[in-house]
């Protein structure tokens, strides 16, 4: 495969399906998809190291406020998986890291597309279906709890 070749990946769609309830948490992870997307096409496009190595940290430093927003708001409503929750991030990161130092020593291959997009498409999804959602059910009976007040 040519360096010019253009390398076929995935992108992840948001969807109503994947709200959390929570507003500023979907607003988060909207944009997080559309960082993610701008990414995985530039991958694709064989874009220069540089252009990608600044997308990819830029993509992770948004992750990082994002995930640190979350665990602001778990701590703040006494969420009883956060521990799980933490465990999921850090994976990530971990991951994220590896695959960012994988981009700097190889540039974009269709190896590294293919972990990227696992990690970027197929984790997220899932993670915001599966974890993101359980955690806005608890923030919901929280604020929920909260509002109505001391019973008599």
């Amino acid at each position: 495969m040519s360096h010019e070749t253009r390398i076929a990946v995935r992108t992840v769609a948001w969807s109503e399906a994947l709200s959390t309830g929570v507003a500023e948490i979907d607003a988060q992870h909207q944009e997080l998809f559309r960082r993610v997307n701008r990414f995985l096409v530039a991958v694709g496009e064989r874009r220069d190291l540089d252009e990608l190595q600044g997308l990819l940290d830029f993509l992770g430093r948004y992750v990082h406020e994002h995930f640190a927003e979350e665990l602001r708001m778990m701590k703040l409503s006494a969420y009883p998986g956060l521990g799980d929750h933490l465990a999921e991030h850090q994976l990530f990161a971990r991951e994220f890291h590896l695959r960012s130092a994988e981009l700097q020593a190889s540039g974009p291959t269709a190896a590294l597309a293919r972990r990227l997009e696992h990690l970027l498409v197929d984790w997220l999804r899932d993670h915001v279906a599966g974890t993101d959602q359980a955690m806005g059910a608890w923030f919901a009976r929280f604020i929920g709890g909260r509002r109505a007040g001391p019973s008599a």
